[in-house]
């Protein structure tokens, strides 16, 4: 009987638990350099550590059988500030689920949101575009394309509209500080992403007690936004319409902005609400009231001018959002039935824009929190929304 050979006594060594996966499959140490191990490189392989797990990313909420968070790497080396770094972007901060989101707002959210050709390529190259630069537009990007999938996958509704929220959270908090300072070229993606803000506060879902202008007794973040904006335009006016980066949408919109001014024509409806409140409102409030009904009427003469196009009606109707006078804003966070009613007058706009995703149910949404809340005498003065609306109680 042949004499048992020894067993080889290893060598000590230090194992690497938390090694690239290359290392592992051929059972070598990895030396755990980043972001790509010395092992990886000799060989030529392509080392995972340069894919590291975005644990930022609510994976739970993806589903079975959904793609794991993955974040894009800065692969510049250490000495040299990369756009992103320079943009305040942290090193992981797009996921595969992010990707998705903006993938989606290119091919699909951003062709909703006009029926122009020129303003179809704005939002779907040039906004993206500014917010490789401009962090808080890049999430209000992905806000809307996660409100716009909402509406595709109710099964996923509760998450995405979870990961909108959160991103036009962060965004509004990174784009309001700058608002005072958003002069020369800082102007233009402060200016767009109001328009986008104001988009995502419609798509959004709505609570019992919004009354788009005042929610839960505040003025939300969206109008202090279009307010800044509102200033800016007021007060540099010269020096805003100077800037070379502004584009074909802003100057649409400023040229749509001066025929506003001059639209002063009567208009039936908003003219008996009108002799309503001269008549019945208290005296202090009555000119701060008819300032609201008098910037609505040009709205409203905008809106039904001959020969507008869509884009031209939709921002004919926000635009009253824009122009709104503050001490109306003001009656209306006290929910005084005044304002009310003007606001009620409002939803007629909205009532035709219900074909926009974002738009829709919102006049009856409005309408119906505002015949809750006023008496029965207030109720006698918005018959004409009511039934221009389609809406009864």
């Amino acid at each position: 009987m042949p004499p048992q050979r020894p067993n080889p006594v290893r060598r000590p060594h230090s194992k690497s638990r938390t090694g690239c996966r290359v290392c592992k499959a051929r059972r070598v140490k990895c030396d755990e350099t980043r972001p790509s191990c010395q092992r990886c490189q000799i060989h030529g392989a392509q080392c995972d550590f340069i894919f590291e797990t975005d644990a930022t990313t609510p994976r739970g909420h993806l589903g079975p059988g959904s793609r794991d968070a993955l974040s894009i790497p800065q692969l510049t080396s250490p000495s040299v500030a990369s756009p992103t770094d320079v943009a305040g972007y942290p090193s992981t901060w797009f996921s595969v689920f992010e990707l998705e989101l903006f993938h989606h707002f290119i091919t699909s959210t951003s062709l909703t949101l006009a029926t122009d050709p020129v303003a179809r390529t704005f939002w779907r190259v040039n906004v993206p575009q500014l917010g490789f630069s401009q962090p808080y537009l890049l999430k209000a990007v992905l806000s809307i394309a996660a409100l716009h999938l909402a509406r595709l996958r109710p099964q996923q509704k509760d998450m995405l509209v979870e990961q909108a929220m959160l991103h036009q959270t962060s965004a509004c908090s990174m784009a309001l500080p700058l608002i005072t300072s958003a002069k020369g070229e800082n102007f233009p993606p402060i200016f767009h992403f109001s328009m986008l803000t104001t988009i995502i506060t419609f798509a959004r879902p709505r609570a019992p007690d919004n009354f788009l202008l005042i929610s839960d007794g505040i003025v939300p973040d969206w109008l202090l936004i279009i307010r800044g904006v509102r200033t800016l335009l007021e007060s540099e006016g010269e020096a805003v319409l100077s800037i070379s980066s502004l584009d074909a949408l802003f100057y649409s919109g400023l040229k749509l902005s001066m025929q506003w001014e001059h639209a002063n024509e009567d208009h039936e409806g908003l003219k008996d609400l009108e002799s309503n409140i001269r008549s019945h409102a208290p005296q202090h409030k009555v000119e701060e009231l008819c300032e609201g009904i008098v910037t609505l009427k040009r709205s409203f003469n905008l809106f039904y001018t001959s020969g507008s196009c869509e884009e031209e009606r939709m921002r004919s109707a926000l635009m009253w959002l824009v122009k709104i006078p503050d001490p109306f804003v003001e009656l209306l966070k006290s929910h005084d039935s005044g304002a009310l009613c003007v606001l009620a007058f409002f939803c007629v706009l909205l009532n035709r824009l219900e074909h926009l995703w974002w738009i829709e149910g919102w006049a009856f949404h409005l309408i119906e929190r505002i015949y809750s809340t006023l008496d029965e005498r207030y109720r006698l003065w918005i018959r004409w929304p009511l039934e221009e609306i389609g809406w009864a109680p």
